[in-house]
């Protein structure tokens, strides 16, 4: 395993010692993890982005309806 040093603001510093200390980790652990899963989020996201792109270059796009319906679900889960 290879190691980086960050130097972060006193709060966030603060904070993620906090929140490890409370999960019974220690910060790097709890960093390494948060880490993993920016980056495996942010590659799923570029991933989705490049078929959408790939769709529209093709001429694939959602119709009024589609979205009008994607918009209801949404609003509606975000409601509660």
């Amino acid at each position: 395993m290879s190691g980086i040093s960050l130097n972060l603001p006193e709060d966030l510093s603060n904070s993620l010692a906090d929140l490890a200390k409370t999960n019974g980790q220690s910060a790097s652990y709890l960093a390494m993890d948060v880490l993993r899963d920016y980056i495996e989020h942010e590659k799923a996201l570029t991933t989705q982005i490049e078929l959408a792109v790939k769709e529209a270059d093709q001429g694939k796009f959602a119709t009024d309806e589609q979205v009008a319906a994607m918009r209801a679900r949404r609003w509606s889960q975000n409601a509660g």
